[in-house]
């Protein structure tokens, strides 16, 4: 399920939402965000849904909000099968994007994040985390939600599911 952030605010309590937002389950998602997209995004084997945005107009007109766009994190079970032959995927990796994503209407970028911490009483822990951002590349630039943004999201949607697929076969080392 999404973590909170910018897009998606979680609360034990009632979810306020902006002018822009509405409720969904527990979470005030964009208004224009089809109730199906959610639920495809939020059942992926894969990926966890972390971020979804329809694109926003009061942010400067070089801000990556402005864009269309879906965040993941690898769920947790895969993080580490994945990461042990992260150098060894990276090409499996590229060439897949390259056949979803034939188009040049989708920014892909994926992000490795390891750290070794320790917080205040907490043992030193070590913490692996891996983020897949899918942006349109197109610019939300009125404020209706026009034609494009909603193809936009089918085509990323139907995309994004194909890659958890291969995210799937790539983590049992099937591919």
């Amino acid at each position: 399920m999404a973590r909170n952030n910018h897009q998606l605010n979680v609360s034990t309590s009632v979810v306020k939402c902006k002018p822009h937002e509405r409720h969904w389950r527990n979470f005030a998602v964009d208004r224009n965000l089809d109730d199906r997209w959610l639920e495809h995004l939020n059942n992926l084997k894969t990926l966890g849904l972390v971020s979804i945005c329809e694109g926003h107009l009061d942010v400067k007109s070089t801000s990556v909000r402005r864009r269309p766009s879906a965040i993941f994190s690898l769920k947790k079970a895969y993080v580490k099968p994945f990461t042990i032959r992260w150098y060894d995927l990276k090409g499996a990796l590229a060439a897949e994007i390259e056949s979803i994503w034939k188009s040049e209407d989708t920014t892909v970028e994926i992000e490795m994040q390891q750290q070794i911490v320790r917080y205040d009483d907490e043992d030193v822990g070590d913490r692996e985390e891996i983020i897949f951002r899918f942006f349109s590349r197109r610019k939300r630039d009125a404020d209706d939600f026009h034609e494009w943004i909603e193809k936009w999201f089918l085509d990323a949607i139907s995309r994004i599911e194909r890659f958890d697929r291969f995210l799937e076969r790539v983590s049992c080392g099937l591919f």
